[in-house]
């Protein structure tokens, strides 16, 4: 990132309300504390007054006003694409606030600028073949999660396969693998549990709260069982499709004869066996044994179905 760059960053993120530390401006700016110390003495020297607060971080002087930021062509470019994205993932709340915050980058453009945008917006966009119908929950989840409320949730689970009501405080509302997913606490199993949205067949806002007791990371895999790591080769003529669609928990590639193996790290086989199976002879379990005998049988049960066909 440019200096500049990175400055005019910390000056956004040094107007939230609670002070920030340097540790966190070193995350977000992609750099070492010791650069964002440098920043931050060089922002004071320009006449920028950022208090520092003892133990808590930095902030700017209450009162103290920033002029305007000017959009580059490639950032307004960027926030726009950003904007058509979530037309397609969210609800229609989400969807009128993509278009107005668009509309608002548009109206801060200069004259010069916006047509360079209009320019490169009509030959770099996002298909409207890209959106789909969320979840009819979605909405009801999302104040759920920002009002800590207690949900009841009717729930068609993937292992095993059956519907079952039960009670979830949200902690997080994460999309990836095309979907939606509630990280929730579970009261029926006493433990943290990853809902797919699509799967919820009925969902109740109770009027309890919850108290946020719990440290869950949004990013791993919410369910208590162990996972496994799953090594696939690929031949090489099947490698580069395979890349453009691996499946959930992919983890790396790395080089072998004939081709690459790709490695996994899953919590149910049941959900990567598809894949597997998808790619035919091209693609071969290497471990572990249980998942190579898993494939076996599967391959085996096909055989049989297309000799009685």
């Amino acid at each position: 990132m440019k200096q500049m760059d990175r400055r005019l960053l910390i000056l956004m993120r040094l107007r939230e309300e609670t002070p920030v530390r340097a540790s966190d401006l070193a995350e977000t700016c992609g750099c070492s504390v010791r650069t964002i110390y440098r920043d931050i003495d060089a922002l004071c020297q320009a006449g920028v007054p950022v208090a520092a607060m003892a133990g808590e971080g930095y902030r700017l002087v209450p009162g103290y006003h920033l002029p305007p930021v000017a959009l580059t062509v490639e950032e307004a470019v960027q926030l726009l694409l950003g904007a058509d994205m979530a037309l397609g993932l969210g609800t229609e709340e989400q969807k009128e606030a993509s278009r107005s915050a668009s509309a608002k980058v548009e109206a801060v453009l200069d004259p010069e600028t916006r047509r360079e945008v209009d320019r490169l917006r009509d030959r770099i966009h996002v298909s409207h073949w890209n959106r789909r119908e969320p979840s009819p929950w979605l909405p009801l989840i999302q104040r759920a999660v920002a009002n800590d409320q207690v949900v009841m949730l009717r729930y068609h689970s993937y292992s095993p396969d059956r519907v079952t009501e039960r009670k979830v405080e949200p902690y997080h509302l994460i999309f990836y693998s095309d979907d939606w997913h509630l990280v929730a606490y579970c009261r029926l199993r006493e433990d943290m549990r990853d809902f797919r949205a699509s799967r919820i067949r009925d969902a109740v806002l109770l009027p309890e709260h919850f108290e946020r007791n719990l440290k869950v990371d949004p990013e791993h895999d919410s369910n208590s069982r162990e996972s496994q790591e799953v090594r696939v080769w690929m031949d090489e003529s099947a490698v580069p499709w395979a890349r453009e669609t691996p499946m959930f928990g992919f983890i790396r590639e790395e080089q072998a004869e004939g081709g690459s193996v790709f490695v996994f790290e899953t919590w149910d086989v049941r959900r990567l066996l598809p894949w597997l199976l998808s790619w035919g002879s091209s693609a071969r379990v290497l471990s572990p044994p249980e998942v190579v005998t898993r494939v076996r049988v599967e391959a085996e049960r096909l055989v049989r179905a297309y000799a009685e066909a």
